[in-house]
């Protein structure tokens, strides 16, 4: 009975093993980074922890203000009394307890003040994680590029060779001229060193990005990966939803709201607070003793009203940068959009394409050994199709980094604002 329990047990949690791996996968493409590997480097970039050592200061500086200047202090006064007639002496002192108060609901307001900045540095903290997400993404996506353009010229430099030794062959039973066969030596020669230009850019963009972001894994994007699907969602709810959702805008949102609350309390400063002490003085050696009670009260100036007015112009600033962030946004959004899908589109003419062209080639080929045409045409048969295959790699790879910034920025990928 316990073994077949057991069983059951265990047999349960493959089956959530698996339905987690299958999540996992299905969350992350697999032409990107696993998520897990991408947290880990975002959350190691100097960005990120620079943005969270200024976040725990700003956290630091909001508990100031919740808690306020004001400070109770102590003022101790020793004096001597010198009396002529009769001639005597008296020693005298006074000791007093002040502290100023924060009246007319400026406790308050530095309460929401101090809210207002915490927000703000955790927003920070998040924009941080964000952009960092994007230059993985960047840096990814050029060292996928690369390593396209390589396995392209990895291609072309295999069918060279194999057309110069079937070209050498021609030429040692007669079949061909010695011409052809410096040209097609030549041909491999130019692919090897395409080869070998395109093999050092990609080592360069693979430098690059494990010098940025340590941990991560070399990409690899197979030549026929699968266009990503068109969006189901209206461009008008994806827009709104781009906008409300990035961390630029909601930063500009809790700056502004900051700034407010910080005009609020300049406002309230005008009013100046007063401040409440006791004291007790010792008068002719403790002959006389006086307990007392004193408020003092600074009295409004100028400065108080260009403090506040100044604050409320930056209020009004932080307003329109708001305002600014949001349209800036709104074309960002645009612009990505109609890129996607303009790269989607070429993407899927630039697979016609090099299909065509590879049917040209073979039929190229064909002739070329049968001996219907020439080396010449052959070559440019092949100089077609590897700038054909070129170019559909090319555009694959745009096509999916524009789907990818797209579904970064939307939040729907690396979302790491936890």
């Amino acid at each position: 009975m316990r073994l077949n329990m057991f069983r059951i047990a265990l047999a349960g949690a493959c089956a959530m093993l698996v339905l987690s791996a299958a999540a996992q996968a299905q969350s992350t493409p697999s032409y990107l980074p696993a998520e897990s590997t991408v947290r880990e480097a975002v959350a190691q970039s100097p960005e990120v922890t620079t943005a969270q050592a200024r976040r725990d200061a700003t956290l630091a500086r909001a508990e100031g203000i919740r808690a306020g200047t004001a400070e109770t202090v102590v003022r101790a006064i020793g004096q001597g009394r010198q009396v002529r007639d009769p001639s005597e002496r008296y020693a005298e002192g006074q000791i007093a307890v002040e502290r100023p108060l924060r009246l007319w609901g400026k406790a308050r307001a530095d309460g929401q003040l101090a809210d207002a900045a915490a927000e703000t540095g955790q927003l920070a903290v998040k924009d941080a994680r964000h952009e960092a997400s994007r230059q993985i993404l960047a840096l990814w996506f050029a060292a996928v590029r690369a390593g396209q353009a390589r396995q392209a010229a990895q291609d072309n430099t295999r069918a060279a060779a194999d057309l110069a030794a079937l070209t050498a062959r021609r030429v040692q039973l007669g079949d061909a001229a010695h011409l052809d066969g410096e040209l097609a030596a030549a041909d491999h020669a130019r692919m090897q060193a395409a080869l070998a230009m395109a093999t050092a850019a990609e080592q360069a963009a693979l430098a690059e990005l494990q010098a940025r972001f340590p941990g991560l894994s070399r990409p690899a994007l197979a030549g026929d990966t699968a266009l990503p699907p068109s969006q189901q969602d209206r461009p008008e709810q994806l827009r709104i939803q781009y906008i409300q959702d990035s961390h630029e805008y909601r930063l500009a949102m809790a700056e502004e709201v900051q700034t407010l609350q910080v005009a609020k309390r300049a406002d309230l400063e005008r009013r100046p607070d007063p401040t409440v002490g006791m004291f007790a003085t010792v008068e002719r050696g403790g002959a006389e003793r006086i307990i007392g009670v004193s408020v003092t009260m600074p009295l409004g100036s100028a400065h108080r009203r260009s403090a506040a007015t100044a604050a409320a112009a930056d209020a009004e600033a932080a307003a329109r940068r708001r305002l600014g962030a949001e349209r800036r946004l709104g074309a960002e959004f645009d612009v990505l959009y109609r890129n996607l899908q303009g790269k989607r589109a070429t993407a899927l003419a630039q697979i016609e394409a090099a299909a065509l062209q590879k049917s040209a080639s073979d039929r190229a080929t064909r002739a070329y050994r049968a001996g219907e045409s020439g080396l010449a045409e052959l070559l440019a048969a092949r100089r077609n199709l590897a700038d054909a295959r070129l170019a559909e790699r090319l555009a694959r790879v745009d096509a999916l980094e524009a789907d990818s910034r797209l579904q970064l920025d939307l939040h729907r990928l690396w979302d790491f604002d936890d």
